[in-house]
């Protein structure tokens, strides 16, 4: 069965149809919550890794506005992506303007935003007057910085015309206008992970878009969004949770409503058990279930165990892909996401032997004691990475034992994900494959406790050392950066110019992809191109594609569409 063209496995929220989004969309307490902060008032930070449903809860927000067009009780909702900011990464070590570049950029994409949202309830953008700007310019800024032409944006006449005291005039103008109360900006992508300079731009402007009218709301990833020395997570803006945890309440529920809406067609020729396993094993991670649903269909191995154990392991491999290229991006926390690694498969394995030991309950829970995190800052960053990876699930702290002082000692709890406990076979107490032993073991009572660790007794010396960055030295005298925000070297002066994120993408091998050997080295040998900037750059990279042999119109069509999802999921 070959499910990638079809339309209910399509894993990301903004490739999905409008009318396909309202129909699958679950009503879950978790998201209830979520959309009422998205809707109210104040600035909101939605964190999650990829495919906990941001853009989902920001869409269907969207969708519901444009429904109800212009009645009073519903504010003015802008939604935008800044998926694309990327394209503009490399200005950083081309321009000298690239920071106003990039801030009128962030502008005229609100802006967009805006003139959407005018257009999808009917209303004429031409009746917000003075604050109006013609969309004709907003567009073709937009293109111009998305496609990397400094030279003709330095002249640009937005770079000196907009700004943000006009954008909040143009948004609160529509608000009287249309006679409501508030608009809420939903930002989509905001993560802005491997440019911390336009970082710290993109929150000063997040941040001074907040009146008594305009509500901002960003969605961003647990680990690699930094949010720079003016902006204060907590005070300025309230942290939304957009992971669903798998020991919610509601977590089957929302599953098998999943299920119901969406998959019905697909899960006949899935055993029952097994399918509640994969419940388990996405993690609350819409995107990964799709994930695993859909390979456990297409392999087609001899016995069911064999089905099951593939499906798992291929989710498995690309879940530490995913978490190893965020050394590619960021390169100074190699050592970092290496000891991460180390750190998560100790504490795996230290709850497979915990539970081997258990009758009737079981121990998903991890507990870090928070002093020992605390020792070393490089610590709670690495912890940070597994979350956005995906591979740990952060729940509230709790109190244990006493101090010699006489306090309770605090631990952080974290539960690995189900996946690769499965993997471990923590949840399988007999030799064979028992789907409902696994079950009867995966929801059996939690233990009370933790299991609870130190970082210095979970990391041996080695991973110990590796808490440290990898920054390049400078490169005239070969002297040790200091900071990984040094410009200068310390010694002789030297610029020290970082790698660009985009261009290192741009650099990946076409054997980085996810088609057949036989495809790539065509690709190689026939059209000469070696890498997936080369491929995408060409205009036509379909007709392109198409001059070898073998391949027409729909192999080059997933060729590409491969490649883009590539670079999509390298650097959004």
């Amino acid at each position: 069965m070959n499910l990638i063209d079809e339309k209910e496995f399509e894993e990301r929220s903004d490739n999905i149809d409008d009318s396909d989004l309202v129909i699958w969309n679950i009503e879950n307490d978790h998201f209830t919550n979520i959309q009422k902060k998205l809707k109210g008032a104040g600035a909101k930070l939605l964190v999650g890794p990829r495919g906990t449903g941001k853009t989902h809860q920001m869409r269907i927000i969207y969708q519901e506005s444009i429904a109800l067009g212009k009645h009073q009780s519903q504010p003015v909702c802008i939604f935008t992506s800044f998926g694309k900011y990327y394209y503009l990464e490399p200005l950083l070590v081309k321009s000298s303007n690239a920071i106003p570049i990039f801030h009128t950029w962030v502008l005229c994409k609100i802006v967009d935003g805006l003139y959407k949202y005018c257009k999808d309830i009917n209303h004429n953008i031409e009746d917000l007057n003075e604050d109006y700007i013609s969309p004709k310019l907003i567009n073709d800024f937009i293109a111009k910085a998305e496609k990397l032409s400094p030279s003709e944006l330095t002249s640009h006449q937005l770079i000196h015309e907009i700004s943000i005291s006009k954008v909040i005039a143009l948004i609160e103008t529509l608000v009287v206008k249309l006679n409501k109360t508030k608009a809420i900006l939903l930002l989509d992508d905001a993560a802005i992970t491997f440019t911390p300079e336009y970082l710290i731009e993109f929150f000063d402007i997040f941040r001074s878009l907040k009146t008594k009218i305009i509500a901002p709301k960003a969605s961003v990833y647990p680990g690699t969004t930094q949010y720079g020395p003016r902006f204060h997570v907590g005070h300025d803006a309230e942290i939304v949770n957009c992971w669903l945890s798998v020991v919610d309440e509601t977590y089957i529920a929302f599953m098998n409503s999943l299920i119901e809406k969406r998959f019905s067609l697909y899960t006949q020729a899935v055993p029952k058990d097994i399918l509640d396993i994969l419940q388990y094993a996405s993690f609350g991670i819409p995107r990964a279930f799709i994930s695993l649903l859909r390979n456990y269909n297409s392999f087609k191995e001899n016995t069911i165990q064999a089905n099951f154990n593939r499906t798992i392991l291929e989710q498995s491999k690309y879940i530490r892909i995913e978490y190893d290229s965020i050394k590619l991006k960021m390169p100074q926390f190699k050592g970092v996401i290496e000891a991460g690694l180390y750190f998560f498969e100790r504490i795996t394995n230290d709850l497979r032997e915990e539970n081997s030991r258990l009758v009737d309950e079981k121990n998903i829970y991890i507990g870090i004691e928070e002093t020992s995190i605390k020792e070393n800052h490089l610590s709670e960053r690495m912890i940070r990475f597994l979350i956005e990876a995906g591979l740990l699930y952060e729940d509230s702290s709790v109190r244990h034992g006493a101090h010699s002082a006489g306090e309770n000692r605090e631990y952080r709890r974290y539960i690995p994900h189900i996946l690769f406990l499965l993997l471990e076979r923590t949840f399988s107490k007999s030799r064979g494959f028992n789907t409902a032993e696994i079950l009867r073991n995966l929801k059996a009572k939690n233990k009370k406790h933790p299991l609870r660790r130190k970082i210095d007794t979970i990391l041996d010396v080695d991973n110990k050392y590796k808490l440290k960055l990898d920054v390049p030295p400078c490169p005239r005298c070969s002297t040790p950066r200091l900071t990984e925000e040094q410009r200068f070297c310390h010694i002789c002066g030297t610029e020290l110019v970082k790698q660009s994120a985009f261009e290192s993408c741009m650099n990946i091998n076409i054997d980085q992809l996810p088609i057949p050997d036989w495809q790539k080295q065509r690709i190689h040998h026939d059209l000469k191109i070696n890498n997936i900037g080369e491929l995408i750059s060409k205009p036509d990279p379909g007709t392109e594609l198409r001059k070898i042999k073998n391949i027409g119109i729909k192999r080059s069509e997933n060729i590409h569409k491969t490649a883009l999802i590539l670079v999509d999921e390298f650097l959004g």
